[in-house]
């Protein structure tokens, strides 16, 4: 959360010139509905369920740049999937800059607490070792601009990619 997935997932769909997905887009279009209202409606469990489903759609899919929510990784079957998709990166920060982000809008459901910082420390703190272990690499994104962070990750990924072949 917070951490420019999706501004940095469009600059690398653009360097690359795949199609950029953003999950939590399809999770809205799937459930007819926006993430705070699935939420609202349906629960944390019921857009996860959704969520699982759009992921797994993705599998086979060649040529995307895909963006998923930070909370996409908790399940294993997506871990799975996302293996299957491509490359896995976890893409991070220092958690004051992932917390400053994550809070310059009031579209996030689970920060709607009564202390959000101690919620997003939480869920951070909780999720770290999963996205430790579901991630081909980590990369720190702390002070860098999103056209140097998608790049950086495209030469990391292809260096990966060259290992492997």
């Amino acid at each position: 959360m917070g951490c420019g997935k999706s501004s940095v997932g469009r600059r690398m769909a653009a360097l690359t010139g795949h199609r950029f997905v953003d999950t939590d887009e399809l999770v809205a279009q799937s459930a007819g509905q926006s993430i705070t209202e699935i939420f609202a409606n349906e629960g944390e469990e019921g857009f996860r369920a959704v969520e699982q489903g759009v992921l797994a759609s993705l599998v086979g899919i060649a040529g995307v740049v895909l963006a998923t929510g930070g909370g996409a990784i908790l399940r294993e079957v997506n871990r799975a999937a996302l293996r299957r998709i491509g490359p896995v990166i976890w893409l991070d920060a220092d958690p004051g800059t992932l917390f400053e982000r994550a809070t310059r809008s009031n579209r996030r459901p689970l920060l709607q607490t009564g202390d959000p910082r101690k919620t997003f420390d939480d869920l951070l703190a909780s999720r770290r070792p999963v996205y430790e272990e579901a991630s081909d690499f980590r990369f720190d994104s702390t002070g860098l601009g999103h056209e140097e962070v998608a790049q950086s990750i495209l030469q990391k990924a292809m260096s990966l990619r060259g290992r492997d072949d």
